[in-house]
């Protein structure tokens, strides 16, 4: 009997699509065994170096990966994913400065790759060399002509990412730079950025993407839609695009919401220290602030904050109205001396064919063509209080009956606290058939249904300005609004107006439009039709020049207020406060987490306080630091840097103790700093994953000769 041939030994191939079946199923020990088979017969395969330190990742062991990161290097030195596999693991064991340098390297392999250069801004904290020095004073705000004017759209592409149909202040910015856009003598040094507060990153937003994704959001249509989804994709898209390029002596100008975007002022004061430049917000109301029962929580405490912070960082302000204003002076009296504030009234843009207006109008379910309505456009929130509107339209459906009633036709999102208004319509068969509420209605058809309606109606406790009313007025369709606010501005071309929050005021009105055609008639004729109707590039040019020719700064920067106690955290009030804008102002550089209820923790590596003061060079200061160890053990060091930088100190804080630590030094050109090195810091265990070091609960800056304040601090050490 012939004896069977020996089976062929396995090839490496053969080896190595054995162990890449293993590892798809997830048996990473018998994955790893198998891959060292291979590398014994080919040592040099460096992607196989990579597959062995992953199977070794994924059983726990992240340590023992690393060697098999570092020798895939060694044999690929042009490769960058090595390198950034190694840096993914490093900061995963809470290693920062050497996830950092490895990085970094892997960064400088692969310049162009967005997910590479988000990754390392992450760390650039880890990577930036340690302040030394004395403590210096900010630049000083540019003076003259701006040498380049930058838009902020940052917050407008956070809402575009969720939502294609423009409201309010977004309908407003795009309106504005869709103008200055295509101005055909704009300005040649007009610039949009957008701040990625996650890496402190100011980036060029493109401007034909951006022009693209107006045009589109402007017909209106599906927020699923393809080229929707493509346009947006490619235009909120900052780690694929290059750093903002600003030039000293710029403007920098948010027309929107920047009170919702995370760290936004310390991403500007980073951006100063290099790039001297003007910032000036536009303010587009105080409703947080006059009306917080109307608002989220949290939009209150943001916006509060936010404007706390203005005090310290604005040099100028824009307005849509002079209530405004006078809301905005109100407000940021207790804070400082308000910043300039200027005047740019909001557009009611007419420029929509008819035709294709109507036809949009027409595609939407309701009103039915032919069929006569009042319009009501506004988000539906408590603020805009739809609620008093149905009753008086239920009052209206009872006294004249519902055939003599036309459709009431609201349009907006559902917003904060509208369950009430939602709720009398849902309980009420009269009013459904006479009540329809739509939303992701376009600018064109909001057009054909302007054109179409009866009249419109806007109610509201409070406004900056009440763009859906110049909208109605510049049809020549009246606008039933409440007298107060920005709306006596906004209404002024012919609004026909009612006791604020009065239901039988407002339904006496109302019937009277619906009753007597000839009434309402004569009221439409003396609408100011060109006064309400003021195109977009109208308010454009107003913005320009408010920007162009900026009111020149008198009072220099304001110092800390010496000999009180600071609190950093976050404790929810609704109401703006010095200390409030300088638990946001002290805060510099890259080390640091946000504010928390409590205090703030620091990053890993070195984060620093500025406390500017305004005494002569040498005088002595004391600092009192309120400090809070993490939940392991963490050895700290700190130094103050005033005239000079001191010598570091060491002390250890042991899980969750806090201490209060003091440290002298003389007074330098800016005041003084404190540097806390909290070296590779600890994991926080959170959902966020965060690596921290030190927590600061508070601070206290005096003069070493000021007994109050220390006696004070020493007071609060007891308790």
């Amino acid at each position: 009997m012939q004896d069977e041939p020996a089976p062929e030994p396995p090839t490496p191939e053969d080896i190595r699509a054995r162990a890449d079946a293993l590892r798809d199923q997830k048996r990473w020990a018998e994955a790893e065994a198998a891959y060292r088979e291979y590398l014994a017969e080919r040592p040099r395969h460096w992607q196989i170096h990579v597959q062995l330190g992953h199977t070794r990742k994924e059983q726990g062991d992240p340590e023992g990966a690393l060697p098999h990161y570092r020798r895939a290097a060694l044999l690929a030195p042009d490769d960058p994913d090595p390198m950034l596999q190694a840096g993914h693991v490093l900061r995963h064991l809470g290693r920062g400065g050497e996830a950092a340098e490895a990085l970094g390297r892997a960064l400088a392999l692969a310049p162009e790759s967005p997910d590479l250069r988000h990754v390392v801004a992450l760390l650039r904290h880890r990577t930036l060399p340690p302040p030394e020095g004395p403590a210096l004073p900010p630049p000083p705000r540019p003076a003259g002509k701006p040498t380049q004017i930058a838009f902020d759209v940052t917050d407008l592409l956070d809402y575009l990412r969720a939502a294609r149909t423009p409201t309010g202040i977004q309908r407003v910015q795009m309106g504005i730079l869709g103008a200055l856009l295509a101005a055909p003598g704009r300005p040649a040094n007009l610039l949009l950025v957008g701040f990625e507060g996650a890496t402190w990153r100011w980036w060029h937003v493109d401007e034909a993407a951006f022009r693209h994704v107006l045009a589109l959001a402007r017909i209106g249509g599906r927020e699923d839609d393809p080229a929707w989804r493509s346009a947006v994709a490619a235009l909120v898209a900052p780690d694929a695009r290059p750093d903002a390029p600003f030039l000293a002596g710029g403007t920098l100008c948010s027309l929107g919401n920047a009170w919702g975007v995370q760290e936004y002022f310390r991403g500007l004061r980073r951006l100063r220290a290099t790039t001297p430049l003007r910032y000036v917000a536009f303010v587009h109301d105080c409703v947080p602030l006059a009306m917080p029962e109307h608002c989220l929580d949290l939009t209150v405490r943001l916006y509060a904050r936010w404007f706390a912070a203005l005090s310290l960082h604005a040099d100028g302000i824009l307005a849509n109205s002079r209530a405004t204003i006078a809301d905005f002076a109100r407000f940021a009296a207790p804070l400082a001396k308000p910043a300039p504030a200027g005047l740019v009234r909001l557009a009611a843009e007419a420029g929509a064919s008819p035709v294709a207006a109507s036809a949009a109008a027409d595609a939407l379910p309701a009103p039915r063509p032919g069929e006569e309505f009042v319009l009501f456009v506004a988000t539906l929130e408590s603020r805009k209080n739809h609620l008093m509107v149905f009753q008086a339209w239920l009052s209206l459906i009872r006294k004249l009956g519902p055939e003599r009633v036309p459709r009431l036709v609201c349009v907006g999102r559902p917003g904060w606290r509208a369950d009430a208004a939602l709720a009398l319509l849902a309980g009420s068969p009269a009013l459904r058939r006479k009540v329809t509420v739509q939303s992701g209605v376009s600018d064109l058809a909001l057009a054909g249904l302007y054109d179409r309606c009866l009249f419109t109606v806007y109610n509201s406790y409070h406004e900056g300005w009440g763009l859906p009313v110049s909208e109605s007025l510049a049809a020549g369709k009246l606008a039933v609004v409440p007298a107060h606010s920005g709306l006596l501005e906004a209404g002024a071309p012919g609004a026909v107006f009612f006791t604020p929050q009065d239901e039988p005021d407002l339904v006496a009105k109302l019937e009277a439009l619906l009753t007597e055609p000839g009434h309402r008639i004569a009221l439409e004729a003396r609408i100011d039709r060109a006064a309400a109707r003021r195109d977009w590039p109208d308010a454009a040019r107003e913005v320009l020049e408010a920007l162009a020719n900026p009111a020149e700064a008198t009072a220099p920067p304001q110092p800390l207020p010496l000999g009180r106690h600071l609190a950093m955290g976050w404790r929810g009030e609704g109401r703006p406060s010095p200390d409030m804008a300088w638990a946001e102002r002290v805060r510099d550089g890259l080390a640091w987490w946000w504010q928390e209820e409590w205090g703030v923790w620091t990053r890993d590596g070195i984060a620093t306080l500025t406390l500017p003061a305004s005494l002569p060079a040498g005088t002595l200061l004391r600092v009192v630091l309120e400090l809070r160890g993490p939940p392991r053990p963490l050895a700290l060091r700190l130094r103050a840097r005033g005239a000079r930088a001191e010598a570091w100190r060491g002390l250890t804080l042991q899980a969750g103790e806090t201490l209060r630590c003091v440290l002298q030094a003389e007074a330098g050109p800016g005041g003084l700093a404190v540097d806390l090195d909290s070296g590779d810091g600890v994991p926080l265990g959170d959902r966020f994953k965060r690596v921290v070091g030190v927590g600061l609960l508070g601070v206290m800056l005096c003069r070493e000769d000021d007994l109050a304040a220390r006696l004070g601090a020493l007071e609060r050490a007891e308790g």
